[in-house]
């Protein structure tokens, strides 16, 4: 697993911790609730099916939003990579100019010294 991806994980599994210390704490507050009231003055409590499926929208909007964050890092990434590969290019290309025209002018030098040399 790259450093990257382990981010990401580290990321999911605390926000999945959170959510779950986020549910404990509810279920701990609603049960202290509970204990308040009389066997007959109990109010009705909210129904557990619709809480589950709370929860798994909760959880969708939570890896949706997790989703277009890795999708922006990835872009952002892929971009500086093609800056960086097109400035290094350019820098090779000036390099290679360079060195070329310096190869020249040494060679010139050398052929007038030998020519001045042979007179």
């Amino acid at each position: 697993m790259t450093a990257s991806t382990e981010q990401f994980v580290d990321i999911a599994k605390r926000g999945q911790d959170l959510v779950t210390e986020s549910v404990r704490g509810w279920t701990e507050a609603a049960s202290g609730l509970a204990r308040q009231f009389g066997a007959g003055d109990r109010p009705q409590l909210p129904d557990a099916g619709a809480a589950v499926e709370r929860v798994f929208d909760f959880y969708e909007q939570v890896l949706g939003h997790q989703r277009e964050f890795a999708r922006t890092v990835v872009s952002a990434g892929t971009s500086v990579l093609d800056q960086d590969t097109e400035q290094a290019t350019q820098a090779a290309e000036a390099v290679t100019e360079h060195a070329g025209r310096s190869t020249g002018d040494a060679a010139e030098k050398t052929a007038r010294a030998t020519r001045s040399a042979a007179k």
